[in-house]
This record gives C-alpha cells, sequence and structure tokens, in this order.
C-alpha cells in the first residue's frame, strides 16, 4: 500500500478549490499566483545548490560523469536538462547521461509502473560503469519516494560516487534513507490541480536543474562573461549566433566577413573559443589551441596572460615575483615580493587541510594571494591564473598528515603552474619561521615554539643557508594537547568560572549566604556579556557553543571564543593570583615542551637559536615567563627571535635566494 499521506504534494490547494467554477482569467491567475511562489522556495535552497555545483564541476572538470535519474516528469525533466547541454556548450555526448524509468518508451507516453521497482535502477546504471572517483548522480523525485529512485541512489552510493537528490517535500525517503550528499528540497506545496507534481514541483525543478547544469559549465571555462562561447553551431541560427559572438568577443580585432568567419569556424572544427582566440591574439589555431589548454579552456583566461605579456614586453611590469602564503589553522596570510621592493599581502579565512579539505584549502590560498595582488595597483586587476611566480613558498597547517601530501602537492603545483622541488615548496605551516634566523652563521640549531590558539614546539638543524626539521613536541590539538596555549587558558578561566556558577546556584538553593564571584570569573562572564542575575551556568554554555554564524565552522568558532578568554586572563595576571596561577602553570607547560627536545636530543642552546610565534608571545609577560623558564631549565639561549608575520619572513627567504642565484 502506498502512502502519500503526509506528502505536501498531496494536501489539496485552499486557493484552487474553486478553479473548475471561475473564469478561464481567474484560472490563469490563480495558476500564475502559485507558480510566483516558485523562486521564493528556490532562493531557500541555494546554499547547498551551490555546493552541489562546487563538488560536481570539480569532478566534471576531471573527466567525470553527471548522471540523472527519475521517473515520469522528474525523469523528463533530466532528459530535457542533460539533452540540452550537448549543443549549448559543446559537452561530450555522454558527459550529461539521463535515465527515465521505462526507457526512451516513457518519454512520450506514461509508464507509470516502471517507476515502483529499486532494482531496475541498478539494472539500468551498470552498463555505464560507473566510475566513483569522478561520476555523481543526481535523483529527481518530487515526492521524495520514488523506489526507482531510491534504488539508483542506493546503488552509486554504495559504489563510492557522489550523489545528489532533489525532492519537493520535507522530510522525505531520499533524506531518511541517507544515500545523497547534497539534498536539494524545494518545498512547493500543494499543487493547483491535487498531485499534479508536472506543475509547482516540476518549474521548481527545472528551475534547480538549469542552475545546477549552468554552473557546472560557467565553472569548467564554457562561457566568456554571460556569451554561450562554446556553443556548438549545428544549425542556421547557431551558426549566425557564433559569428555574433565573435564580433563582439573580437571588437575591433574582428574585420572579418561572414564568409572569413565561416573559415575560421571550419578551421576550428566549430569551436567559437577556439576561433575568438584565433581571433583576437591573431596566433595560428594550433597555438591558440594550446594556450586554452594551458588555462583549461577559460579564455578570459587566455586573454588577461596575453595582456599581462604585452605589459612586460612594454617595460611596465619587469618584476620577478616570490609568493610565501601561511596557511594557518586561524588566517591564511599571502605575501608577495619582488627584487624592486614591491610586497603585498592579502589575507582569508582558517585553513588547517585537515579542518577544511584539500579543495577548500587551495580555494582559500587561491583567494588570499588573489587579494594580495588586488591590493596594490600595479597588479590589481591581474588575475591569478595569468601570474607566473619565480618561487613559491606554501606553509600549510596539518601539511603533515602522510595521506594529504600528495593531494596538496598536486594541486598547489597545478595552482601555481610550477612543480614541486623546483619553485615550489610545500612545509607545514611552522617550518617557515626558522627562516628568521637563517642568516646566523653560528647559530647550529633550532627550535620553534608555538603559542596562539593552539600550542607546538619543533626542533631544526642548520643545513647550509637553511633548517632541516628534527623532531616535534606537542601539537596534539586541543581535545589531547594544546598545553600551555590560548586555548588552554581560557579553557581554565572558563572552567573555574562554571564552577563559581555551580556553587552559586547550589548555596543559593539552599538559602545560604551568597559567595562572592571571583575578580576572574567576574572577568570572564563579563566578556561573554553573560553576568546572568540567576548564575545560571547553561547561559554561559550558550553563549560559548551557539554559533553566531551558522554557515561558518560551528567547531572552530567555538575553539576562538574559548582562546579569546586568553587576553582577560593575561591582562589580570600582574594583580589577580588566580589569573598568575593560570598564565603560570601554561607557561610551566611550554617550557616542557622545550625541554623534551632540548634534552631529548642534547641540543646546547647556547648555540641555538629560539624562535617565537603565536598571539600568547605577543604578551611582553607572557614572553619573559616562557624564556626565563627555559633558561631556568635548559640553560641560555643563544639567540632568540620572535615572528609574527611568518609569510613576510618566508617570502624574505624566497627573495634572498632568488637574489643569490642572479
Amino acid at each position: 500500500m502506498v502512502q502519500l499521506a503526509g506528502l505536501q504534494t498531496e494536501e489539496r490547494n485552499q486557493h484552487s478549490v474553486n478553479i473548475d467554477r471561475v473564469s478561464v482569467v481567474e484560472l490563469c491567475r490563480i495558476i500564475n499566483r502559485q507558480d510566483a511562489q516558485i523562486p521564493k522556495v528556490v532562493e531557500a535552497c541555494i546554499p547547498v545548490i551551490a555546493d552541489a555545483i562546487s563538488a560536481l564541476t570539480e569532478r566534471v572538470r576531471k573527466g567525470g560523469r553527471v548522471f540523472y535519474i527519475g521517473a515520469g516528469t522528474s525523469g523528463r525533466l533530466g532528459v530535457l536538462d542533460a539533452s540540452e547541454i550537448p549543443p549549448t556548450y559543446s559537452a561530450p555526448e555522454d558527459q550529461f547521461v539521463a535515465l527515465i524509468a521505462g526507457g526512451d518508451y516513457a518519454l512520450r507516453k506514461a509508464r507509470e509502473g516502471a517507476e515502483d521497482s529499486r532494482s531496475n535502477a541498478a539494472t539500468d546504471l551498470q552498463p555505464f560503469r560507473l566510475d566513483p572517483d569522478v561520476d555523481s548522480l543526481i535523483g529527481i523525485a518530487s515526492s521524495g519516494r520514488t523506489p526507482y529512485v531510491l534504488g539508483g541512489l542506493e546503488y552509486a552510493k554504495s559504489l563510492g560516487c557522489l550523489t545528489v537528490g532533489i525532492v519537493c517535500v520535507e522530510p522525505s525517503a531520499v533524506g531518511r534513507e541517507g544515500n545523497v550528499d547534497f539534498l536539494i528540497a524545494p518545498v512547493t506545496g500543494p499543487e493547483v490541480v491535487t498531485g499534479s507534481t508536472r506543475m509547482k514541483a516540476g518549474t521548481a525543478t527545472k528551475l534547480v536543474l538549469n542552475m545546477i547544469s549552468t554552473g557546472i559549465m560557467i565553472g569548467i571555462g564554457k562561457t566568456y562573461g554571460n556569451l554561450m562561447i562554446d556553443v556548438k553551431a549545428t544549425n542556421m541560427k547557431l551558426r549566425q549566433r557564433a559569428k555574433n559572438i565573435l564580433r563582439f568577443v573580437g571588437g575591433k580585432d574582428c574585420t572579418q566577413s561572414d564568409e572569413e568567419l565561416e573559415q575560421i569556424l571550419e578551421a576550428c572544427h566549430g569551436s567559437v573559443k577556439l576561433a575568438a582566440a584565433t581571433i583576437v591574439l591573431k596566433i595560428p589555431v594550433s597555438e591558440a589551441k594550446q594556450r586554452l589548454e594551458r588555462h583549461k579552456g577559460f579564455l578570459a583566461r587566455v586573454f588577461e596572460e596575453e595582456r599581462l605579456r604585452q605589459t612586460n614586453d612594454q617595460g611596465k611590469s619587469t618584476r620577478s615575483l616570490v609568493l610565501c602564503v601561511d596557511a594557518g589553522g586561524t588566517s591564511c596570510k599571502a605575501v608577495i615580493m619582488a627584487p624592486d621592493g614591491l610586497k603585498l599581502q592579502g589575507v582569508t579565512g582558517p585553513c588547517n587541510v585537515t579542518t577544511v579539505g584539500v579543495d577548500m584549502a587551495v580555494s582559500i590560498i587561491s583567494k588570499a594571494v588573489q587579494n594580495a595582488l588586488d591590493s596594490h595597483e600595479d597588479t590589481r586587476g591581474y588575475r591569478l591564473e595569468t601570474v607566473s611566480f619565480s618561487r613559491v613558498w606554501v606553509g600549510m597547517a596539518g601539511y603533515d598528515r602522510p595521506w594529504l601530501k600528495p593531494l596538496i602537492d598536486t594541486a598547489l603545483s597545478e595552482l601555481f603552474k610550477l612543480p614541486l622541488g623546483n619553485g615550489l615548496t610545500v612545509t607545514s605551516d611552522i617550518d617557515i619561521l626558522p627562516g628568521t634566523i637563517a642568516s646566523k652563521a653560528d647559530v647550529k640549531n633550532a627550535i620553534v615554539l608555538i603559542a596562539g590558539t593552539g600550542s607546538i614546539a619543533q626542533s631544526y638543524t642548520r643545513q647550509g643557508k637553511h633548517f632541516q626539521r628534527t623532531a616535534r613536541a606537542g601539537g596534539w590539538g586541543r581535545l589531547l594537547g594544546d598545553d600551555g596555549s590560548g586555548y588552554a587558558i581560557g579553557r581554565t578561566a572558563i572552567r573555574k568560572t562554571l564552577r563559581m556558577c555551580d556553587l552559586h546556584r547550589m548555596r543559593k538553593s539552599i538559602g545560604a549566604q551568597d559567595i562572592p564571584f571571583t575578580p576572574l570569573a567576574q572577568a570572564v562572564l563579563s566578556h561573554f556579556q553573560s553576568l546572568d542575575p540567576s548564575c545560571n551556568p547553561a547561559s554561559l554554555l550558550d553563549t560559548l557553543l551557539s554559533p553566531t554564524n551558522p554557515e561558518q565552522n560551528g567547531d572552530l568558532e567555538v575553539t576562538k571564543k574559548v582562546a579569546s578568554v586568553a587576553g582577560v586572563v593575561l591582562s589580570m595576571a600582574r594583580d589577580d593570583a588566580e589569573a598568575a596561577q593560570i598564565v603560570d602553570d601554561a607557561a610551566a607547560s611550554v617550557v616542557d615542551l622545550v625541554a623534551m627536545l632540548v634534552e631529548g636530543q642534547g641540543i646546547d642552546l647556547a648555540t641555538s637559536g629560539v624562535v617565537l610565534g603565536g598571539g600568547l608571545m605577543a604578551s611582553p609577560m607572557y614572553r619573559a615567563k616562557v624564556l626565563s623558564g627555559i633558561e631556568n631549565k635548559c640553560g641560555r639561549i643563544g639567540l632568540v627571535e620572535s615572528v609574527e608575520e611568518p609569510a613576510v619572513v618566508g617570502a624574505q627567504n624566497l627573495l634572498e635566494g632568488l637574489l643569490d642565484k642572479a
């Protein structure tokens, strides 16, 4: 027995109950008013649609296929979307594949019973030999329960393919079964004619599919601005459109007649994009093809590369650029330098690759470098894809994870167009810091001590003009370590404050005399604006654990909130014994990290340098406590340096190496 009760698409629409007894004009108005609600419903789904487009684009760029699967109207909409991509964007015929329950016969004549078999979906998909590394499946079911679609999603997910579900109800069987990576659910409500999902649900589905397939094509370079630059000129209308596009893109450079444009298009095998590059750049088809391949089919990047080359040829920009990126867990900072004194800086958000993933980390790095380019009038407007760097050093938080290294190396090599080890260096973010003492030839060993949101210590030994890492201590993350960090200090202070809240409420519940809050507890509550008269610890916890921006990484936001309390504790440490004890314990913890490295390797600190980094080390008091503790436990330190901007240090080292080579 099929249960349809509860599905929004099966409810009666109160606005159309009398639609069979109104004028034709009013009938049209009722339908139109209902249809007008659809864009807003789809708009609410844009965040997940955008995430799905990004994931699908990356796979299509690698040669993957996108499969659609559906039944009835949903299936026909999938077939329509897939069939329109090849002529519109010159996509390969087998790149977008649509399957409908009941086969091609069901496109023209209803075969409603075909949707009831889960197993038929797997049978239909098996001949295509889905590749889980690059292929994806979009399951379309307005009701969210179509067996054929559920079976297809289950089969694709069992292979490891990326899956997307498009439904028009919530909750849905598609969502409950958990076989989709992205669930897009524009809930369109009751249809004008009850259950006729070819209407509002079908319109919403078409809008979503338009957005997805168009977004993918734009993402792989199939447009130039909003021009259909990869249109396949297969009929008279499209051939004329192709020539119009060439004239628009070419501008004054396109002086050819219609007949001459036809000849160029023929030489370019009908590729408008290739013809445009040939006309504008005045180069042979073979060279234009190479340039497009170099820029992965993006015509705008080809033109930007040529503009930059001409600028260089005219002597307006002859810089040899070096780049260092400090891709840390708190922020990503890019610094570009040149021998003539140019210094550019750009910043984006957190970039620990183990937290954000490889693709997102590369995107964050790319944006930071682009922000740096946009920060100066000489380079503003240059796209990263068109800029050549002599040397690049990326220091990335989380890079030490062995399974991530090859993925990161490949992605960054493609981004900067440099081979690893020959112009491109990728390390942990901490490995940048010893560079600040690289010029001190008498310093044999270096110890880098980081105390910011987290904490870690690493030791290095000199190898010529550089330092090679030898060991590390700490850096286990906040769940297992990070003693002596801002997070650890904040956590201790917050725990003490919560205990005060608990004690205060206990005594109040039995009518006992209040115990005044300690100055530290008052300061912590004030910091979070949670000085609740009821002293309910849940109020403070709610402030700490509730994300202010749901779109951001909630765990990272909580970590930052906790670490922010370290500033409160440090400001009180000179006058408050409780705060002073927290700071002393924290300093002792990071001193122990250094002592572990020194004693474990027999390092002579008198001929070594200690490099300090992280926000806590910006506090003179904390820094002094740490250095005093190190010397008391390990002996005199030969050299101490503090680094506030690691990316600047890294860029300076790259620049010095470039000048030495010259």
